[in-house]
């Protein structure tokens, strides 16, 4: 078995792909749990071009930002590539950019 290391993992959308993202998102989801559960994700949500200015404005999503633990980059853009947003065109996959990490302080898993 291979160590496990940290990685922080920035995936864009693509433009105009908002509509695809929420009518998939219970998908998305899912498969997340089951990846958190496994200790595989340790958090991930949207990354947003800015927070809302107020509780009724929606939120300006425009990718997705993990943190993973696998043995190797390969293996985080392989979880990245079996994403149902990855399968239907929602994250711009040429430009998701994977930095390895080193926690130096976290709440214990």
């Amino acid at each position: 078995m291979s160590q496990l290391n940290d990685f922080l993992v920035n995936i864009p959308d693509k433009p105009g792909v908002i509509a695809t993202r929420v009518g998939n998102v219970g998908t998305h989801m899912a498969r997340l749990k089951g990846l958190v559960e496994t200790g595989t994700i340790v958090m991930s949500g949207p990354t947003l071009a800015a927070h809302p200015k107020s509780a009724d404005e929606g939120l300006a999503i425009n990718g997705s930002a993990w943190l993973v633990r696998a043995g190797s980059e390969e293996e985080v853009r392989a979880v990245v590539a079996d994403d149902v947003y990855a399968k239907l065109g929602v994250w711009d996959l040429d430009n998701v950019t994977v930095t390895p990490f080193k926690c130096a302080v976290r709440k214990p898993l």
